[in-house]
């Protein structure tokens, strides 16, 4: 919608919606999880310190890129968002193929190293084979709907957060339920 210009109607809305509530409900489970952790009176390993700062260092940068790309102007002004296909400044594409291509691999191959315990890998390897069954699938599938006429043609960000999504709630339903 923010594309054509017009407002948001109601199922943009019911969408955001529905994005919002799941992420608050996972959010509000994690903490539940955390603070029954936190009543034990068992010492916290190094490892899930290692984790814990990772997670909150994780967010602080990218809450804070989020924000210095706002603030400091990176979007032009033709550019309506970073999941359209439009084009966008030569400055903005570098700084986020650094973040997307350097920063988040290294910081994850640490991470991966030496904060994920044996029952945590294994959530991220079912929740990684769950992603490229679901890429698998559902990319074809598409691609024939989309030649026979029945929908949109394949959009690859799209089917990049389609697979994303399934990962991450496979994982957090091996990891935390």
């Amino acid at each position: 919608m923010s594309e054509g210009g017009g407002p948001l109607n109601i199922a943009s809305y019911a969408v955001l919606a529905a994005l919002m509530s799941v992420a608050l409900l996972l959010a509000f489970v994690i903490w539940k999880l955390f603070r029954q952790m936190k009543r034990s009176d068992q010492k916290v390993p190094r490892r899930e310190k290692v984790y814990n700062r990772f997670m909150v260092g994780s967010f602080i940068f990218g809450g804070v890129t989020g924000l210095l790309l706002a603030l400091t102007g990176s979007f032009d002004a033709n550019e309506t968002g970073l999941i359209s296909n439009d084009t966008m400044s030569p400055t903005l594409a570098i700084i986020l193929s650094i973040a997307i291509g350097v920063i988040a691999p290294a910081s994850t191959f640490y991470m991966h190293k030496h904060a994920v315990d044996e029952q945590e890998e294994a959530a991220y390897r079912f929740a990684a084979l769950i992603a490229i069954y679901a890429f698998w699938f559902i990319a074809p599938v598409w691609w024939l709907l989309w030649r026979g006429g029945m929908l949109p043609e394949v959009n690859g960000i799209t089917l990049y957060f389609m697979t994303f999504f399934a990962a991450t709630a496979v994982w957090f339903w091996k990891k935390y339920l």
